[in-house]
């Protein structure tokens, strides 16, 4: 039965801070805290604290935090090693655990009550270490479930008398009975032993090789040093060592997460009759300093002794004082000075309103229980999970056949023989019609002009025309999707600029005929630079996109317009050369970026056909170029670099072929005819099956070489080729692969798949405008050079525009639109674009990680095999194959 503090004056504010004191939470506590509550005349007073305390600590028959309140004998059989002060600690700290707190586990402790109870009858010292380890190993047995099983499975100390069970006993005491001993002894030994630990200072152990046990034995009285002091020494550091363990990763146990107050000691007998308690109150701030311990307070009544005390009012401020001081070191101690004294009202009504220690939150005993066992089940499911892919990963994995087909979800195309030539019209007639929309459109920029603010400025497009009625030649110019894309970027700009005509630049768009194969490109470009040099007042011709090609000619009216001071972006031409001169810019991701991709997507993919309905990676890849076709002959070079494993055929339909010296080539073969070609490319298909045929001539010749391959060779048409980027959607959509040759396995590179798969919101936006000018059964409905080429536009505007905007109310030129270009249109976030993000950088030629499709030909149209690059402002894609198993190569 507890009794209640008793109301003394400013006894409450005394009682407020110890219990502040008790509730700090651990990483903010300072070292373990001592209250010595000193009757300093005739009376109770300073007990009935005590006691009092202890009563404010439990409610409804339950503890609130953890403490003990030693006073009376131990109930459990008496030790006499140990005594009752500990036994009675002990008996407490158990009985008195709040709710949610778990079980309190004191190893040191038990272990050092095992060695101070021992009773040792050797003589030898090193025996005696051992047999004071045996005896604490069997104690700790008697506490073991599991230590205590093993030893009964070991067969005990004494092996039996018949020959079969004696050798059955030693091939099973070893391990179930000797080495469990072993490890408990080695496991404690480095425990008291190792750098810092409590008993090491406390001994005053040596750096190494200090054996636990062989010290231990004085404790256990057989040098006969043992004595009371020593023995309250070393018990009492041994439990604030297991008491401040006890609240050590919270993180780790739903139990520990809920240990959140000090573990309280309270002594209440001012005159104990156990001689222990006066030496573990004296030894309490050094056991605290070598233990480091902060998460225990001790609270005892103790008789005057002649020092100076502290009021109630002044503890309380030494107490709140500690509050706010965090660290290890020696116990703090309070000596508070309690007299006798009349009751107090305001202390009567304050213990009246709060009869026991406030906590903020309360715990039951089943929420930890749930929470271990839902962890328990977690760390079973990971630990399952992990020894799956572990074993997944270690175990050998059967080969992946499936071959490559989509990885990404698309629109199907039109099928076969539908939406693919416009009926009633001629490609003249279409070609003319675009050029009408754009004559429309510069007749309404110039209408702009004359509205004050409003600025035009023109852009020159160089692309080849469109000059006979063949349906195929249409097909594979590009004439007009190109122009087509120009066409609607300049509507959609111009749109731009009406709503914003103080900022923006109005766009007249000037067509200009490259010729066929740009043979006039270079003429033209120079008609273009004379005309720049007789501009007079503002520059009008502010840059060309176009050069859709990368030809000879093409070079040659780049150098032109650049030496001119015309900034060039080129729309779909990818040969690294084109990048050689400082006014040129591209939108398509050049030869070496594609080359790059193509051979890791030829090495890494299941592309090749072995067996009905299963596929393996190339080995090995046959290289088709034509050396007099920059970008032919560039693509090969770099494809051939990455791959490695290669032979190259090439095929000149020109008569270049006699100004090249084969014999300087390794791994080359010429072709005259595509018969030739198609036999050779079998032959190599019959020394290795896990062969792919890597196309960079152009897409005009390839149905030529697959009509031979089909019907001249024994292959029976049995391929797999890879296509570069000229071998666009619309020329493959008109050359129908996969209808006319059905053992043929198609993949083929693209810059853009407007109308299945655009890469963003701008993408979206291009292709409903396409649809409503030109319909959605359009041949070139998702033809890439469409978009690449209003992206081109696109870039160049930006670069206007933010010319402009640089320099305010004064003129600016071509060389204001080149610094913009040089600074990266756009700034770092770049163009968003209808065929994806263009961030040039600074004096970027192309842009960075441009994206770019490995699409799949199939009866149901292209199908996504590969995606990487940018596909909008932090939307890139960095991996691509089944799974995203593997990353994308780098620029």
């Amino acid at each position: 039965m507890f009794s209640s503090v008793p109301p003394l004056p400013k006894v409450n504010s005394f009682v407020e801070a110890l219990e502040q004191l008790i509730k700090q939470p651990p990483k903010r506590r300072g070292p373990a805290p001592q209250v010595l509550l000193t009757q300093l005349s005739d009376g109770t007073e300073a007990e009935r604290i005590a006691d009092g305390l202890c009563g404010r600590f439990s409610a409804g028959g339950r503890a609130r935090i953890p403490y003990a309140q030693v006073a009376g004998a131990p109930s459990g059989p008496r030790r006499e090693g140990v005594g009752d002060t500990f036994q009675k600690i002990e008996e407490e700290l158990l009985r008195n655990r709040p709710s949610g707190f778990g079980r309190l586990r004191l190893p040191q402790y038990h272990l050092i009550c095992s060695i101070v109870e021992a009773q040792l009858t050797e003589g030898q010292p090193l025996v005696q270490a051992e047999e004071l380890r045996n005896k604490c190993y069997e104690a700790r047995c008697k506490d073991s479930r599991i230590l205590r099983a093993l030893e009964a499975v070991s067969g005990g100390e004494e092996p039996p008398p018949s020959i079969p069970a004696t050798a059955w006993y030693w091939l099973r005491r070893p391990l179930l009975g000797l080495l469990p001993r072993w490890w408990y002894g080695w496991r404690n030994g480095r425990r008291m032993t190792r750098k810092g630990s409590w008993y090491r200072l406390w001994a005053e152990l040596p750096e190494k090789g200090a054996d636990f046990f062989a010290d231990a034995r004085r404790l256990a009285g057989a040098d006969g040093s043992s004595g009371l002091d020593q023995t309250v020494a070393v018990l009492l550091r041994a439990l604030l060592a297991d008491l401040q363990a006890a609240c050590r990763h919270p993180l780790l146990s739903p139990w520990g997460r809920r240990r959140k107050h000090r573990f309280v000691l309270v002594f209440p007998q001012v005159e104990p009759a156990e001689p222990h308690v006066g030496q573990l109150l004296a030894q309490f701030p050094d056991a605290v300093e070598q233990t480091g311990c902060t998460g225990v307070l001790l609270v005892a009544a103790v008789p005057p002794d002649g020092g100076s005390t502290e009021s109630y009012a002044e503890a309380a401020v030494t107490l709140n004082s500690w509050r706010v001081a965090a660290g290890v070191g020696r116990a703090r101690v309070v000596r508070v000075g309690v007299e006798p004294s009349a009751d107090d009202a305001d202390a009567a009504r304050w213990l009246s309103r709060f009869p026991e220690i406030y906590l903020e939150k309360t715990h039951s005993d089943l929420a930890p229980r749930l929470e271990a066992a839902l962890a328990s089940v977690a760390g079973a499911t990971t630990l399952a999970l992990l020894a799956t892919y572990g074993l997944t990963w270690l175990l050998p994995e059967g080969d992946k056949t499936d071959c490559l087909t989509r990885t990404a979800a698309t629109e199907s195309a039109a099928p076969s023989g539908t939406g693919r030539i416009p009926s009633g019209k001629s490609p003249k007639e279409l070609y003319r019609a675009v050029r009408a929309m754009i004559e429309r459109q510069n007749e309404e920029a110039d209408g702009a002009a004359a509205r004050p603010g409003a600025m035009v400025r023109t852009v020159v497009y160089l692309g080849v025309p469109v000059t006979v009625n063949s349906w195929k030649e249409a097909m594979y110019s590009g004439a007009i999707p190109e122009l087509r894309g120009i066409a609607l970027a300049q509507e959609e700009l111009n749109r731009e600029a009406s709503r914003d005509e103080g900022n923006k630049v109005w766009l007249r768009v000037r067509v200009e005929d490259a010729g066929e194969r740009f043979t006039k490109a270079p003429a033209v470009a120079a008609g273009i630079v004379r005309e720049l040099k007789r501009e007079k007042g503002d520059e009008q011709i502010m840059g060309v996109v176009g050069l859709g090609q990368s030809r000879k000619d093409t070079l040659r009216a780049r150098d032109i317009l650049g030496e001119g001071g015309l900034p060039v972006i080129g729309t779909v031409a990818t040969a690294e050369e084109m990048q050689r001169h400082p006014m040129y810019r591209q939108v398509a991701p050049d030869n070496r970026r594609e080359a790059r991709i193509a051979a890791d997507f030829a090495r890494r993919g299941n592309i090749v056909q072995t067996a009905p309905g299963k596929c393996a990676p190339a080995e090995r890849a046959v290289v088709i170029a034509d050396p007099t076709d920059n970008y032919s002959a560039n693509l090969s070079e770099r494809f051939t670099e990455e791959f490695r494993d290669t032979h190259r055929i090439w095929y000149t339909a020109g008569g270049d072929r006699m100004s090249h010296h084969p014999a300087q080539e390794d791994g080359v073969e010429w072709v005259q005819k595509f018969s030739e070609m198609a036999e050779k490319v079998c032959r190599r298909l019959k020394d290795e099956p896990r062969t792919v045929v890597y196309w960079t001539a152009r897409a005009n010749e390839f149905g030529a070489f697959l009509d031979e391959f089909n019907s001249g060779t024994e292959c029976n048409g049995q391929l797999t080729a890879l296509g570069g980027n000229d071998l666009t959607n619309a020329v493959v959509d008109e050359q129908r692969p996969s209808e006319r040759y059905p053992r043929l396995r198609l993949y083929y590179a693209a810059h853009a798949l407007p109308k299945s798969y655009p890469p963003n919101v701008m993408g979206e936006n291009f292709h409903r405008q396409y649809v409503a000018t030109y319909g959605s059964r359009d041949p070139w409905s998702n033809d890439g050079r469409t978009p690449l080429a209003s992206d081109a536009l696109r870039v160049l505007a930006t670069a206007l525009n933010e010319a402009r905007q640089d320099a305010g109310t004064a003129a600016f030129g071509r060389g204001t639109v080149q610094a913009a270009l040089v600074n990266g249109a756009g700034g770092a976030a770049g163009v968003r674009g209808a065929s994806g993000t263009l961030a040039f950088g600074r004096d970027g030629k192309v842009p960075t990680a441009k994206r770019l499709l490995i699409l799949h030909d199939t009866k149901r149209g292209p199908e996504v095999a590969l995606e990487c690059g940018a596909r909008d402002n932090g939307d890139e894609r960095k991996t691509w194959g089944p799974d995203n198993e593997f990353a994308c190569p780098g620029d």
